[in-house]
């Protein structure tokens, strides 16, 4: 109810105050809160925000709940360094749970985000990384996570889980099986399930190598686990929609004026069943980044949200 979540937000405020953030968000959890309302919990991020900024130089300045959807964070500029705390708040608790951690990662700018890990961040040791979507033969994702964190962090060879060679069918069995035999991945469900998924997205609404309107996409909500993509010069697997469902968190990555007008159709929900995959995007935790940039036109063409965040305001103030 309402005294709740006013109980909640006291509590939490109270916390960050005292405590650098990534840790009040871990207490706060840790001390099971009740879930605080769309308004509510932005008032909250926006006092939490504004009391932290003395110790630690914060980037979001909203969040608000899709209703049956996503969360969404507004930053005003880059986020990568809160991308690395979110995968560090994961891995901590992966790995005291079950003794390992599970990261499926894609290429780009949110892999190379990870560089930011400190060097004592988690036990790098109990990582286990996989890969979202590869180039056969190539091998660009599994080089850009070598490059971009896994060697500098000290993650061990063998538990970067590289892709092989082949043809893409043979390939996508192959890799399936990984997943499937993998002990640091959750295969209590009917797909393994990792403990958090990177998804960068494209100006098109394609995230992973799920492209609009393509096969791959269309072979959604089948059971499939890894999706061979064989198209001329293109040869490479994929990660089902299935899987990026079943992932325990997922954060999609969406900043720039050039996304913007896949961010409003991904966020609204009103597109075709394939035309907009990022948008289908529905783990049990998805998280999305955004900037100003890229939130505008969602906010233009639903008004009703930036009214909600102005009230939020007035009960921040």
């Amino acid at each position: 109810g309402g005294a709740d979540a006013m109980s909640a937000m006291a509590i939490s405020l109270l916390l960050a105050c005292c405590f650098p953030v990534a840790a009040a968000w871990r207490l706060a959890a840790s001390m099971q809160l009740p879930t605080l309302c769309t308004g509510t919990r932005l008032a909250f991020n926006k006092q939490l925000n504004s009391l932290s900024r003395g110790n630690v130089q914060l980037a979001c300045i909203d969040e608000f709940v899709i209703e049956e959807g996503p969360s969404v964070r507004v930053f005003d500029g880059d986020f990568a360094s809160d991308i690395c705390e979110m995968v560090t708040a994961a891995a901590e608790a992966a790995i005291e749970e079950k003794g390992s951690f599970s990261l499926a990662i894609p290429g780009g700018s949110v892999v190379r985000a990870l560089g930011g890990l400190s060097d004592d961040a988690f036990d790098f040791s109990k990582m286990h990384v996989y890969f979202v979507n590869e180039n056969i033969g190539a091998n660009t994702c599994y080089q850009g996570a070598l490059d971009a964190f896994a060697v500098a962090k000290g993650v061990p060879l063998e538990q970067i889980h590289k892709v092989g060679e082949g043809a893409p069918a043979e390939v996508a069995a192959a890799y399936e099986q990984v997943l499937r035999d993998a002990a640091s991945i959750d295969q209590s469900f009917s797909l393994p399930t990792v403990d958090m998924m990177l998804l960068g997205t494209g100006e098109d609404g394609h995230c992973g190598m799920l492209y609009p309107e393509s096969d791959a996409v269309k072979a959604s909500w089948e059971g499939k686990v890894v999706i061979p993509i064989d198209q001329g010069e293109t040869q490479a697997i994929a990660l089902s929609m299935d899987m990026m469902c079943s992932a325990k968190q997922v954060i999609v990555s969406a900043a720039g004026a050039g996304r913007a007008p896949m961010v409003a159709k991904a966020l609204s929900g009103k597109f075709d069943d394939f035309e907009c995959p990022a948008g289908l995007v529905d783990s049990v935790d998805t998280i999305w980044m955004v900037d100003e940039d890229s939130i505008a036109q969602f906010f233009e063409e639903n008004p009703e949200e930036d009214e909600d965040e102005d009230e939020d305001e007035e009960f921040a103030a």
